[in-house]
């Protein structure tokens, strides 16, 4: 039997070692770091990273930002999803031939890199792509380029794929065939940094997934079995209830890993009865998401915080459909977006009526809200009515 309550004390509470490997200065002067994969894993291939200096840019348009973002900077985030990352960050007086000779030479030389003849470079400032690319030609370890900001006009030596604003001015032609290019709806050409006030959250993660795709073609790897790490996130939350082996799974980004901790032990795991169980319904797996359909049981027995919170146990069995996007950094879990229909779970333990006076006219209403009917159409489509709410009205049009 899984425990009904914390207990610091459990074997099955105590605590998971967290992925680390400091970071390592290879040259002061032109501020360049070697950052080892920050995966449960602890190795994989290597990636080299052209960012601005945030501290010494002279780009107007470059304006940082005082909010608080959940978004790692590049170096810490493409390390989360299992790379050994170079981040150069980029001044006037570099020489980016040594540079980049530099990067390879400590990607190669690094342990826990396990690709040794295949890099990829990424540049988040377009504005020295043409001097990046003059580089990259004369390296023969460098498979693949992605860019970010400004598109490309000139030929490039390996595959490349970009990622501009709407608002810039895109060549006509294009001389390189292995060129993929998307826009995005922001105007700054540094929305993907979150130290920027033009970052923009939608557009980076978006870009972010699709480079992830495209370096992993060209490089080799990463690659990680998202459906195990799901699973097993999962098992340690309503199988074994466990809230370290759980958080062991997890990243906490800005949140912060003791007020994640808080939440999983006091209004989580030991909230959901003993009859919680999940029914699958679908599931489709991308490159670093998971999105599952399922039938959510239990008997309102408690008080559920997170789903029914303050709501006096009523007794009644529940079955909530719902749906789960869930974000895989690596090998751990970055975010879960839940959704469910919550006007249905407030109808099935009998607190919201079936009707209710209309705001305009003061007409008993019918809300157009229903209960376990629709988990069970879910699961069997022959298993109940369709469109009841519709009445006679809902049929072909002759």
């Amino acid at each position: 039997m899984p425990p009904t309550k914390y207990d610091p004390n459990s074997e099955l509470e105590q605590p998971v070692t967290l992925p680390s490997a400091p970071q390592i200065l290879l040259q002061s002067k032109s501020k360049i770091i070697l950052q080892p994969p920050l995966s449960r894993r602890g190795h994989g291939p290597g990636l080299i990273v052209f960012l601005p200096d945030f501290q010494n840019t002279s780009l107007d348009e470059f304006k940082l930002t005082s909010k608080k973002l959940l978004d790692p900077e590049p170096v810490q985030k493409w390390a989360e999803e299992g790379f050994a990352v170079v981040g150069i960050y980029e001044n006037q007086e570099q020489n980016i031939q040594d540079t980049l000779q530099l990067a390879i030479s400590a990607l190669i030389e690094l342990d826990s890199v396990d690709i040794k003849d295949k890099f990829g470079v990424i540049i988040y400032d377009g504005e020295r792509l043409p001097v990046v690319l003059e580089a990259i030609a004369k390296q023969q370890h460098i498979t693949c380029l992605v860019s970010y900001g400004t598109p490309c006009d000139l030929e490039c030596p390996v595959p490349l794929l970009s990622h501009i604003p709407n608002t810039a001015l895109v060549p006509a032609t294009n001389n390189h065939q292995s060129y993929t290019r998307y826009t995005y709806p922001t105007s700054g050409r540094f929305f993907v940094l979150p130290q920027c006030e033009d970052y923009h959250a939608g557009s980076a993660g978006v870009s972010h997934s699709r480079s992830l795709v495209f370096l992993r073609k060209h490089i080799g790897g990463p690659h990680f079995d998202l459906e195990a790490i799901w699973d097993e996130h999962t098992y340690f939350e309503f199988e074994i209830r466990s809230v370290a082996k759980t958080m062991g799974t997890m990243m906490t980004g800005g949140i912060g890993r003791d007020n994640l901790t808080a939440f999983y032990r006091d209004h989580f795991i030991f909230s959901n009865p003993a009859d919680t169980s999940i029914e699958p319904v679908s599931r489709t797996v991308g490159a670093d998401r998971i999105i599952d359909e399922f039938i959510f049981s239990l008997t309102h027995d408690r008080i559920v915080d997170w789903l029914l919170p303050g709501v006096a146990p009523t007794g009644k069995k529940l079955s909530i459909p719902m749906m789960s996007v869930v974000n895989v950094r690596g090998d751990r879990l970055y975010h879960e977006h839940i959704w469910w229909d919550q006007a249905g779970a407030l109808k099935q333990v009998g607190i919201l009526p079936s009707h209710l006076p209309h705001p305009l006219t003061g007409e008993s209403t019918r809300l157009p809200i229903t209960g376990i009917e629709a988990a069970r159409l879910l699961v069997d489509e022959t298993d109940g009515e369709s469109n009841e709410m519709l009445e006679e009205s809902w049929g072909v049009n002759q």
